[in-house]
């Protein structure tokens, strides 16, 4: 296989492109292997080359959003009580204002809403609690029941709102929640945990 040249796209990255494109249009569960091949102008040789399948190309398509240190630290950041919150405000303003990130909101939306898969939705609400329990210093393993409820009710409603996310994060909805009691409270219910360390 010729490698690309520097300026085009690797075959895995036409891939991944034409999978989010697919799941715009048609529920995971209906994306073929064809579809893919098709979308990205490659053969199913290509495809075969880089992966057995279909939730193999999901996994790599999503872990190249999970590998952005944007996307990272906007999840980190919901939980932390800086005590500015304009500061809230100006980092999600600034996150949503950048097309990387709008992108990459973009997926996370599509993962979580009507055309993902309860595995995907399973594997990025995982991602979201790993990610807050990292911030927070703490080891799933050893939370008590009261903790894993916080940390599913949590996960699950931002798992919610990340459905919606494209037509939630615009910049005016963003500065209208920085301003609201919602950052907040999610603060204080995740930070919750730490606080929580009955057995």
């Amino acid at each position: 296989m010729a490698r690309p040249k520097a300026t085009e796209r690797s075959a895995p990255e036409k891939m991944q492109e034409a999978f989010w494109t697919l799941l715009e249009r048609k529920p995971y569960a209906q994306i073929t292997i064809s579809d893919i091949t098709r979308e990205s102008g490659l053969n199913r040789s290509a495809f075969y080359y880089h992966y057995a399948n279909i939730p193999e190309l999901a996994d790599d398509a999503i872990a190249a959003i999970y590998e952005e240190p944007g996307v990272t630290g906007f999840i980190a950041h919901i939980i932390r009580q800086d005590g500015d919150i304009s500061m809230l405000r100006d980092y999600a303003l600034e996150f949503v204002g950048s097309p990387e990130h709008l992108a990459s909101i973009r997926h996370l939306s599509l993962i979580a809403g009507p055309h993902g898969s309860t595995g995907l939705a399973a594997q990025l609400k995982t991602y979201v609690g790993g990610v807050w329990l990292s911030v927070l210093g703490l080891d799933e393993s050893r939370l008590n029941p009261g903790q894993r409820v916080v940390l599913e009710f949590a996960t699950s409603g931002i798992l919610g709102v990340l459905g919606k996310a494209r037509t939630l994060f615009t910049p005016e909805s963003v500065a209208w929640l920085a301003d609201s009691a919602l950052p907040d409270t999610i603060a204080q219910l995740i930070n919750s945990l730490k606080d929580d360390h009955r057995n």
